[in-house]
């Protein structure tokens, strides 16, 4: 009993820390609003948070449990702790990639003189060189 009790321990231990370090306080203002012109627009794809998160605790179940069946006493335990640190790291990976999807990063000039990026998850109405006004998040062609 006590084997089983130590690599659930440490799956809880990992499957915490894993879900910490994705998290992050973020504070200030919502972002920059006013009036301004349109820079560039580029189109990326960005990773799914949730996605990475539930892949990293499907990985390091999945790898607790593959681990587990090597070695003995001490050993088990060391094995099942790698599996599914090892398990975390490619269930995150793949979960990003599962939940992957386009942004926009609009570069707008304003009025101010400063260059600020916005990042929109919706096709954006707008093209390079169009006067814009920015209002929480949003942005409309004057």
């Amino acid at each position: 009993m006590p084997v089983i009790m130590s690599r659930l321990f440490a799956g809880i231990v990992l499957i915490a820390v894993t879900l910490l370090s994705g998290c992050a306080s973020v504070g200030g203002p919502a972002g920059p609003s006013g009036d301004g012109t349109v820079v560039r627009i580029a189109e990326r794809t960005e990773a799914s948070g949730a996605g990475r998160a539930v892949g990293a605790v499907g990985g390091a179940v999945v790898g607790s449990i593959i681990g587990g069946q090597f070695g003995g006493g001490f050993g088990r335990t060391v094995a099942a702790t790698t599996g599914a640190v090892g398990g975390s790291i490619a269930g995150s990976s793949l979960g990003g990639r599962v939940g992957q999807h386009l942004v926009w990063d609009l570069t707008i000039r304003f009025e101010d003189g400063i260059e600020r990026t916005l990042t929109v998850k919706e096709r954006p109405a707008v093209r390079s060189g169009d006067r814009v006004s920015v209002r929480e998040g949003q942005v409309t062609r004057r």
